[in-house]
């Protein structure tokens, strides 16, 4: 469950069950039990019980269980007035030297009577963390006080002036400060008073504010009211905002800014780092949705279940138009809403999937993250604003081009995406480009991530020909990541033998064979289509190698790599010879080395079949949205779901007898089998508790597959077109419960 920014964890939920069920505890108890259970803690180690005390009612509700009756506040007893008898009028020198002082615990009641008394606005009532400070004469004694407290979620003239995205303003937000109060009592007539105790106020609030909460304020801000002009704040350096507020009060009031250190504006729009495997597990019964899409870090809770309701409506019906996923009036408004958003990033979506590929992850030996770009439409994006073209001239047809990052683990279940970035462009060519250099060291980093939160867990990154630049192979080089790259021949990599300089692919044509291999090569398609062949036999020649750098980076070292090359034997006359060459982070010139490398190269090829259902899914080009970044929030959704489909296919294939109820909701599975016990066309085979290649061949039945000797198992098309009819028969039939229990 998500109550603000913070999470709380399935096994905090099951504690306070108990708790409320056994008595006999406070709210203040429960609040500080759910601190320590929570580890909610401020910068200097203290427990957030503020923050409890209001997450309790809202955690209460959503689990319709009641708390104890609530104590209520101590009564407040008038505390005594200490204010100048006299009326002051004189020069600010007359007043001696005027300071600021923080208030003593045992003075707020006198602070909060002088407010009562004098302030417009009454006394501050802001919960949450709090600085005050008197006005001290040393002739006339207290002339007022100033109040700073904790900054509100949303401001917009605030954050707009500050320029930071939603995710910064999270994870940056205890930084700012508000002028909560300012008051110079009525009798105190002196010129140049109020910008003089701002400017002492500003100059100590940084180190008092970070002494008793550990975090240095970077920036303060307050509101004035319509009818002053704010001269004490423009004198004492504050800029006014070109934008004004009504907020709840409906009085539109101008807001001023006060920097606090020079980078302020740095420190706070800088983008947190989000490392996966931080947040706590889905609970135990949480539907696929709320695993997968559950646990983003959206600050507004309404936004993250809408976009939980909206990833179980694109499963529910995968690769339908926008207007058949949302039937409803209500339910299509808010999800073209939620894609218009200029606050909900793909980013954001795609984040909740990575906790749960972590927690997949972990239970894996080894994970091949294998990543990839592919270019998926190639029209009907014309009206789509936002759209780039960095193939140059605008030559090419608009499309998106899509580079994902999909953890396998070692069996071949995709266990989901660790990376995923999109944009839309002019042509396929312009895949090729330097700009998509940066996703791939981005995708490496992700890898790292993924790593870091698996440390258990060997992970290896697995890339194509377009991975093969000295960046990148500089990064893998000594990482905790392996990484595993095919050499493309065109950059004629060269290599330090002693004191002179080969080519890297002649250095390993004179290398003796270690070890023979036999593979089978699949049919593939395109500009270099092949027919399947069976059988190949392949000779592989492994040495370690200094990779040398290329001309434009003299003075750079060389890299230590492991180079493999696998070349075929007898090829078939008038074909082209497969001939690979690998390139690796780790191992030693070693027979079993090397053809571990090659046998994790062969499973490249999985990534292609990811895409393969992706495109077989999406309806990028039957979308017609005004922006790019809307149609870039579906691709989070289609990208998601797809590794669901994907991941009945491969498991199919690779662990036929996995039962299907471990990879498809059991609803979906009874409506399947009960379909095929009524309609005696399809002669369905499979058990009462059927594997997960009985639910795929028959799931393929829908759509007119029929098993055969030579293809038993359905491919990814069949298999999409039968699900997409098999999901609606599940919707009929939930209906259906429905009515039943109502």
């Amino acid at each position: 469950m998500k109550i603000g920014l913070r999470h709380v964890s399935a096994a905090a939920i099951v504690w306070l069950r108990s708790a409320l069920a056994a008595g006999g505890q406070t709210r203040a108890s429960l609040a500080r039990e759910l601190c320590r259970r929570e580890n909610w803690r401020n910068p200097k180690g203290d427990l957030c019980l503020a923050s409890a005390r209001v997450a309790l009612p809202r955690i209460a509700s959503e689990l319709d269980l009641a708390l104890p009756p609530s104590r209520g506040a101590p009564r407040r007893r008038p505390a005594p007035r200490d204010d100048p008898d006299l009326a002051v009028a004189c020069s600010l020198g007359d007043l001696g030297e005027v300071e600021v002082t923080p208030q003593a615990a045992g003075e707020a009641p006198l602070a909060r009577a002088m407010l009562a008394t004098w302030h417009p606005e009454g006394e501050a009532r802001t919960p949450g963390a709090r600085v005050s400070y008197w006005i001290h004469s040393p002739r006339l004694g207290r002339l007022g006080l100033l109040v700073f407290s904790a900054a509100g979620w949303h401001q917009k003239a605030r954050d707009t002036f500050i320029g930071w995205s939603q995710s910064a303003r999270d994870a940056h937000l205890d930084k700012l400060v508000v002028n909560d109060r300012f008051l110079l009592l009525p009798s105190v007539r002196v010129e140049g008073l109020a910008s003089h105790v701002l400017a002492l106020a500003v100059r100590r609030l940084p180190g008092d504010w970070q002494a008793k909460y550990g975090v240095r304020p970077l920036l303060a801000y307050t509101y004035v009211a319509p009818e002053h002009a704010g001269t004490s704040y423009l004198a004492a350096g504050w800029q006014c905002c070109p934008q004004r507020t009504s907020g709840r009060t409906g009085v539109r009031r101008s807001v001023w800014m006060k920097p606090l250190a020079d980078d302020w504006r740095n420190v706070l729009c800088r983008e947190p780092e989000v490392r996966p495997g931080t947040r706590p597990a889905a609970a135990g019964d949480a539907d696929w949705a709320e695993r997968e899409y559950g646990r983003g870090r959206f600050s507004d809770v309404r936004v993250g279940k809408r976009v939980v309701m909206m990833g179980r409506a694109w499963n529910d019906r995968p690769g339908a138009p926008l207007p058949v996923i949302f039937p409803g009036e209500a339910e299509q408004k808010a999800a073209y809403r939620l894609l218009s958003n200029p606050r909900v990033k793909m980013d954001g979506i795609v984040a909740a999937h990575k906790e749960a590929v972590v927690e997949r992850c972990r239970g894996e030996a080894l994970v091949l993250a294998i990543q990839d770009t592919s270019f998926l439409d190639d029209g009907g994006l014309d009206a789509t604003e936002g759209l780039i073209d960095i193939g140059g001239g605008g030559s090419g047809a608009l499309g998106l081009g899509a580079h994902a990052g999909v953890a396998f683990s070692a069996g071949g279940r995709p266990l989901g995406l660790f990376h995923f970035d999109a944009d839309f462009r002019a042509g396929e060519a312009s895949l090729r480009t330097g700009v998509e250099s940066a996703r791939w060291l981005d995708g490496y980093d992700a890898a790292v991530a993924l790593k870091g939160a698996c440390a258990a867990t060997r992970v290896v990154m697995v890339c194509d020909r377009e991975g093969d630049f000295r960046d990148l192979l500089a990064r893998g080089a000594g990482g905790d990541v392996g990484l595993l790259v095919r050499s493309n021949r065109s950059h004629r990599r060269r290599v330090l033998c002693g004191a002179a300089r080969e080519n890297l692919w002649e250095h390993m044509a004179g290398r003796d064979v270690v070890a023979t291999k036999s593979i089978d090569i699949d049919a593939c398609g395109g500009p270099r289509r092949r027919r399947a062949r069976k059988g190949v036999a392949l000779d592989i020649r492994a040495a370690r190698v200094a990779l040398l750098p290329p001309g434009d980076r003299k003075g750079s070292s060389p890299l230590s790599m492991l180079a493999v090359r696998v070349t075929e034997r007898h090829p078939p006359q008038g074909r082209e010879p497969l001939d690979w060459l690998l390139v690796c982070s780790e191992g030693e010139a070693t027979a079993e080395a090397a053809l571990e490398i090659v046998s994790l190269y062969e499973r490249r090829w999985w990534i292609e079949e990811y895409f393969k259902a992706l495109k077989a899914g999406t309806r990028i080009k039957d979308r017609r949205l005004d922006q790019a970044d809307d149609l870039r929030k579906c691709l989070a959704f289609d990208a998601i779901t797809a590794c669901l489909v994907m991941d009945i296919e491969r498991t199919a294939r690779e662990h036929p007898d996995t039962p299907a109820r471990e990879v498809v909701p059991e609803d979906v599975i009874k409506v399947l089998r009960m379909h095929m016990t009524v309609d005696k066309r399809y002669r369905s085979r499979a058990p009462p508790e059927p594997s997960i290649a009985d639910f795929a061949v028959d799931t393929a039945r829908l759509a007119g597959f029929t098993p055969k000797k030579r293809q038993p198992l359905p491919g990814t098309g069949k298999l999409w077109q039968g699900y997409l009819i098999l999901l609606n028969f599940v919707e009929n039939y939930r209906i259906m419960m429905q009515m039943e229990r109502e």
